[in-house]
């Protein structure tokens, strides 16, 4: 599915959405096609709680939650480094 198929039939709503083909262009992230794993009215926090254990119980996938108010994605690529406390 396309991002203006999602925003047509989930409109004003969060979407968790999972990149089915997707390639990285620079420092953005570009995403042909998704497909919808859930869909919160205006719940944005159960929708994160959603992401939250998908991405626990399967890492490898793809996941983003997203409003479809917005005309475009634009995922923006992020270098994780990793920090951690002094114990």
């Amino acid at each position: 599915m396309q991002w203006s198929e999602v925003r047509k039939h989930y409109p004003s709503q969060w979407v968790l959405v999972e990149a089915i083909v997707a390639a990285t262009q620079g420092n953005k992230r570009v995403v042909d096609e998704l497909s919808v794993v859930g869909s919160f009215n205006e719940n944005s926090k159960e929708a994160l709680r959603t992401y939250l254990k998908l991405h626990r119980e399967n890492k490898q996938r793809e996941l983003y939650v997203i409003h479809t108010s917005r005309d475009l994605l634009d995922i923006e690529v992020t270098a994780w480094t990793g920090v951690r406390a002094l114990q």
